[in-house]
């Protein structure tokens, strides 16, 4: 078979996707809701450049959101970013290799803006001022993406000069939002699961400092606490992976009891004050991982609803640590993880054992005489979850005073009618005081007397 000729263009295959499938694809697989929380990572991301370190303070540093059905604006005032960075990196789908990285970065896949601006709308502006730069750019997608050869976005300006201060940071506007998008935006019950995820998610920045505006409201950082004092001690573990680099992931873990709360009750795993995953009770971090092990956790129900656990990952170079790109999941197969999932293994267990003593207590004694109880609530304070410093050992009184002679709990049961009736009869108002009425009445015509 004799081979055609081809001029040398003609040799190469035509791969690169239209620009309508790759905004398709590119937004398809993130919740709307994760969108917000990519653009509120990069104004985090602004001020950690800002105010470097592990523990910045960000006080004096604000974010506002705002959205309804007819758009959308984010804006803040955490430093900005300059021309050069607007041309050459923030505006590229992926990361450059090249890219200069910000320390213990939020935001580190390159996707996040991109993604959530095609994701809300039609059409957006972002305007940045730095101390010596101000620019600004408005992107019509439905031209844009009909311009098929061309995948640049223009400037609409570019100012050198000296700006105050006041100035500095990042506006973002995104206007004919998608349908969908317009209708959720619109939805108050939308807007308070949004406002709930982001205290939630940004706690750690917001007990730094930081100041977020949603819609008017000032939001402050869910609460995560865990009780210690007297006899009762959370576990505290910290070690560090890659500790011989110049980028060591350090690993904290802190778990404990709290109050009873099956809503709060659960993991907690915190990338770079991140909180990546929030109250989680799956197989994710263990939960129901009986299965697997002689000594492994059972499913979670609410007898465990005062566990508590954080894992607090820290890195430098956050490529290292254990999330997905939407940060809303772990990436298992980190060595980081595998490395940690272990060690909290065995502290659940450890407070399982407790929380089952606590309730076996609670049950032989009754909750205002369980001695557990008791010493749980006199001597315990709850504590942010963030302060704990190791290491140390889960670990209460084993062996506590028993304030009073052991009770046991009756439990049986007869027809409503027939405990109504009793009711009126003992003039009292529930079928736990009939029960304990009837024994009183028995034991003292048999004779009985109280110990």
């Amino acid at each position: 078979m004799s081979r055609i000729p081809m001029p040398n263009e003609e040799l190469h295959i035509d791969a690169m996707p239209t620009k309508a499938f790759f905004v398709d694809m590119l937004v398809r697989d993130i919740p709307l809701e994760r969108a917000v929380l990519d653009l509120v990572d990069n104004c985090i991301d602004g001020a950690k450049r800002m105010r470097p370190g592990e523990e910045p303070d960000f006080h004096g540093l604000n974010v506002s959101v705002h959205l309804d059905g007819d758009g959308f604006e984010i804006a803040d005032n955490c430093g900005g970013f300059d021309v050069e960075t607007a041309r050459n990196y923030a505006f590229r789908f992926g990361r450059p290799e090249k890219a200069a990285s910000t320390d213990y970065s939020i935001g580190q896949f390159g996707v996040g803006m991109k993604r959530a601006l095609f994701k809300f709308g039609r059409y957006f502006e972002v305007h940045s001022t730095t101390t010596k730069q101000r620019w600004s750019m408005h992107v019509d997608v439905d031209t844009w993406e009909r311009d098929e050869g061309n995948w640049y976005f223009d400037f609409a300006n570019v100012e050198e000069g000296q700006f105050a201060d006041a100035e500095v940071g990042t506006r973002i506007i995104v206007k004919r939002l998608r349908p969908e998008v317009s209708r959720q935006f619109a939805s108050e019950h939308f807007k308070r699961q949004l406002s709930e995820m982001i205290r939630s998610h940004q706690r750690q920045f917001l007990a730094f400092g930081l100041a977020i505006d949603f819609g008017g409201l000032h939001l402050t950082n869910t609460d995560l606490r865990i009780r210690s004092g007297g006899q009762f001690n959370p576990a505290i573990e910290e070690f560090a992976v890659d500790d011989d680099t110049d980028a060591p992931v350090n690993v904290r873990i802190v778990a404990g009891i709290s109050e009873s709360s099956p809503t709060a009750a659960g993991w907690y795993v915190i990338c770079n004050g991140r909180v990546i995953l929030s109250a989680d009770r799956s197989e994710s971090t263990g939960w129901n991982s009986v299965a697997e092990q002689k000594d492994g956790i059972p499913k979670y129900h609410n007898q465990y609803a005062r566990f508590r656990g954080a894992v607090f990952f820290s890195c430098r170079d956050s490529k290292k640590l254990p999330w997905n790109t939407t940060k809303t999941g772990l990436d298992a197969s980190t060595t980081v993880w595998q490395l940690t999932f272990p060690k909290m293994l065995d502290h659940t267990r450890t407070v399982i054992n407790f929380l089952n003593a606590l309730d076996n207590s609670i049950e032989e004694y009754g909750a205002k005489a369980s001695p557990l109880l008791v010493a749980l609530n006199k001597e315990t304070l709850a504590k942010e979850v963030e302060k704990f410093r190791g290491p140390a050992t889960f670990s209460w009184n084993r062996t506590p005073q028993v304030p009073g002679p052991k009770t046991i709990k009756i439990q049986y049961s007869r027809e409503e009618t027939k405990i109504q009736s009793l009711m009126t009869a003992l003039g009292v108002t529930s079928a736990k005081a009939v029960g304990e009425k009837t024994f009183d009445i028995i034991f003292e015509e048999q004779g009985g007397e109280d110990q």
